[in-house]
């Protein structure tokens, strides 16, 4: 009997097991790198798909990330290939982070969670295609010659911060969104106006879903368009990256409940917040 005979499995087989080891636990990744040399350029593609600050419920940190591009190993087609999501934190030193998204222009998800961003940096943001974002972006409420190329694709915007000029807000706030034309999905935070959400909602005829972050039901506002919903964010980054990785994040639970809601489950049918027994 020949002692070799133990099953081999197919190549495309054993790729798509251990790529799906690595997604679904990230944390297997630095071993899987061990397995064997083809496992490791299966699996070094996905190390640098999402990077979140500590490397938490992604598969890699921010300061790995920094490492490999600073460390000359890669080609800067490399990262602008496999770095899909990109978080950077309040705190990141400004020429770093100008140093990362120079290279990784590929990043279909970012979340720039800063409220101050330096001049200097909005030419390299401008060169930037991603789909989702998030972030601090009322500064740019004023700035009409920031390249509005960065935002063409963007069809889920989370917004972490509100004008603070009542008297202007209804139309400061729709030139700003009319700068994101391919926009279906925009997530407010918990002090915007109330009063914004129909002038909102009847001039973004694509919008799908508006999702204000609140954690109150009592917001007396009647007769809302279904797509309108609120509901409490919790856990930032572990919202961000279950988005990133397709997962049922708190846009998955919106959708979920507007189509409920439009199936008349949801009572009284008038209501826009979510509730646990919603099972949502």
């Amino acid at each position: 009997m020949n002692s070799d005979s133990s099953p081999v499995l197919p190549l495309e087989l054993e790729r798509e097991i251990f790529e799906g080891a690595a997604i679904c636990c990230p944390q297997t990744i630095p071993s899987l790198l061990l397995v064997s040399h083809r496992v490791y350029e299966w699996i070094e593609k996905i190390k640098y798909r999402t990077v979140t600050p500590t490397g938490d419920h992604s598969t890699c940190s921010y300061d790995t990330l920094m490492r490999a591009i600073q460390s000359d190993s890669k080609s800067p087609s490399f990262f602008r290939a496999h770095v899909h999501h990109l978080y950077i934190r309040p705190y990141d030193e400004t020429d770093e982070v100008q140093e990362i998204l120079h290279v990784c222009t590929g990043i279909q998800s970012l979340a720039l969670i800063r409220s101050n961003i330096p001049s200097f940096l909005l030419p390299t943001l401008a060169t930037l295609r991603p789909q989702r974002l998030w972030g601090y972006f009322s500064f740019l409420l004023d700035k009409k010659d920031f390249g509005q190329s960065m935002f063409i694709f963007v069809t889920h915007l989370t917004l972490w911060e509100i004008s603070r000029q009542p008297d202007r807000d209804i139309p400061v706030w729709l030139s700003f969104l009319a700068m994101f034309p391919s926009l279906t999905h925009l997530k407010v935070p918990s002090l915007f106006k109330t009063t914004l959400v129909p002038h909102i909602l009847a001039s973004s005829k694509m919008l799908e879903v508006l999702v204000k972050d609140s954690s109150l039901s009592g917001e007396e506002l009647y007769n809302v368009d279904d797509r309108y919903v609120t509901l409490e964010l919790r856990g930032v980054i572990g919202q961000w990256v279950m988005g990133a990785r397709g997962g049922n994040d708190f846009w998955a639970r919106a959708e979920a409940f507007i189509a409920k809601k439009r199936r008349r489950e949801i009572q009284p049918d008038w209501r826009y917040w979510i509730e646990d027994a919603d099972g949502i």
